[in-house]
């Protein structure tokens, strides 16, 4: 998610005021001939319209215009490519260790994923928000900026008849959430091997090379892992976290990243916890950004050259001329499906493992109301109601004490298909509003009636996805360095985590760093 195709709307839901029809069993009973009932929820919303970030990247990298000649060179030992996580992660590393770097950022801001945005007085998170493990990296990153993370709340579930339930996993919340005794002894089978997993629990970044096992859950569908206990519920809640966390339905990932990222969600009860940042882990991002002494948003990285003495970076400036950087290393930290376009020699081997990654849009709508819509109880609500549309409801404002502005996040993974129509902002409002209708129909009229505004984000190429086999061969051979470069960034282990972005850059700037001391002799 680091280089965004990003927008930032508040959208008008129709001319006048919004009605909304309620969701099939959030509503009155009706018979099946009658029309719908409709609800008012809110008075006309102004719209506003930020600017897309993508235009330039698509001349460039998309459609091969081609570049002015450079109007200035810059000479630095390495040059950081992509201010997301793990291109900041690098560049602290390498401003620690003396090394002469720059960080150079397409966007306007850093952070990549890791973007929060002043909604009704409050911050809230546009894309990541939370992380589970505190790694030696990340502990660097706090350190570093003197920000402590908050423990969130345990996930709540919004069952298909409307309950909702907190800490599912617990043996006595299993028995009174699922009356089906086939569908929750699915539940605690699966729950019990995740649960226990050590050793044999799936693990990044990836080795070069899979052990047997391991090659074998890579090349396994989450669905199918998930077929063996027969739980339709279980399946259900799968779907949709790999729908949210992993980026496509649980057919299309692999049953290795499941387990590894699935096993943190069993809740506190398990002795697994979540960490964020009262305004989400873009706290984080901006800190270590504030901590750097050298970084350029809004420039391009448009060619990367690398030669027998140096790497040629030409970027395009905000007011279209190029700036050529001339370094002995690079870090490249941008979504790898660039590589293709944006390396003059990616070499066959690496374009032909770029082929096998996949990259889902991606969106996330934020509501803004007068009065609270959510418990406040829980970070990140699942909602089992709906079907191909929002997974789960963020409420930001749970880990922000004396917050006084009352904002929820809809996180809504999206097709392949549907990338088009995030450039379109009349074709993205519309199909904010109808999300928006399937949330706020399992509201209070009172809710409905409080909302303000609505905001929209979306994600061109948002989340790398783990599909089955992505992990023995492609993921590494995509991010296999070269003399002068090497690479960071979540897909680096085709896996979209806090984790994984932040221990690639690490590892890639400690690479150079250990190349630059051998050629000094230190």
């Amino acid at each position: 998610m680091n280089t965004r195709r990003d927008f930032l709307y508040t959208i008008i839901l129709g001319s006048g005021a919004v009605f909304l029809a309620p969701l099939p069993g959030c509503g009155p009973a009706r018979t099946a001939d009658e029309v719908p009932p409709v609800t008012k929820i809110a008075d006309p919303i102004r719209p506003r319209v930020g600017t897309p970030q993508f235009r330039v990247a698509h001349e460039f990298l998309r459609d091969g215009k081609s570049l002015p000649e450079p109007s200035t060179t810059v000479r630095r030992d390495v040059v950081v490519i992509g201010g997301g996580l793990s291109g900041l992660t690098a560049a602290l590393v390498l401003q620690t260790n003396g090394v002469d770097s720059v960080l150079l950022e397409s966007e306007t801001r850093l952070g990549g994923s890791a973007v929060s945005e002043k909604i009704n007085t409050a911050s809230v998170p546009l894309g990541s928000v939370y992380f589970v493990s505190r790694t030696e990296e990340i502990e660097m990153l706090i350190k570093a900026t003197s920000i402590e993370p908050v423990q969130c709340p345990d996930d709540a579930y919004i069952l298909r008849d409307g309950r909702i339930v907190q800490d599912l996993w617990s043996d006595s919340s299993l028995k009174g959430a699922i009356p089906d005794e086939r569908d929750r002894d699915g539940m605690k089978r699966f729950r019990d091997v995740i649960a226990v997993m050590d050793a044999d629990l799936p693990s990044y970044p990836l080795p070069k090379t899979l052990s047997p096992r391991m090659q074998e859950l890579d090349a396994q569908s989450a669905a199918n892992y998930i077929d063996r206990f027969a739980s339709p519920t279980l399946e259900k809640i799968i779907n949709a976290y790999s729908r949210s966390s992993m980026g496509a339905p649980s057919t299309r990932t692999n049953a290795y990243c499941l387990l590894n990222f699935y096993q943190s969600e069993l809740g506190s009860s398990f002795g697994f916890s979540r960490y964020s940042f009262p305004g989400g882990t873009s706290r984080l991002a901006t800190g270590v950004a504030a901590a750097l002494e050298n970084t350029k948003s809004a420039a391009l990285v448009a060619r990367v050259h690398e030669t027998a003495d140096d790497v040629q970076i030409d970027v395009v400036e905000a007011d279209g001329t190029v700036t050529r950087y001339l370094s002995s290393f690079a870090v490249v930290a941008v979504p790898k499906y660039q590589l293709s376009r944006l390396l003059s020699d990616p070499g066959s081997h690496r374009l032909e493992a770029l082929k096998k990654i996949s990259y889902a849009p991606y969106a996330t709508i934020q509501i803004s109301s007068s009065i609270a819509i959510a418990s406040g109880k829980a970070y990140d609500t699942w909602d089992l109601r709906v079907e191909n549309s929002y997974t789960d409801v963020i409420d930001p404002m749970c880990i922000q004490p004396g917050a006084t502005a009352h904002v929820v996040s809809l996180y809504v993974p999206l097709d392949p298909s549907q990338r088009s129509m995030l450039q379109d902002p009349e074709a993205f409002a519309s199909f904010a509003a109808k999300t928006v209708e399937k949330f706020a129909a399992g509201l209070t009229e009172e809710q409905r009636l409080s909302i303000i505004d609505v905001h929209c984000w979306g994600w061109g190429h948002g989340i790398v996805v783990p599909t089955p086999k992505s992990h023995n061969g492609p993921a590494q051979t995509a991010s296999v360095a070269t003399a002068r470069l090497r690479f960071a960034g979540t897909d680096s282990d085709c896996a979209p985590a806090i984790e994984n972005a932040t221990e690639q850059g690490a590892r890639a700037a400690r690479d150079i760093i250990a190349q630059l001391q051998q050629r000094s002799g230190r």
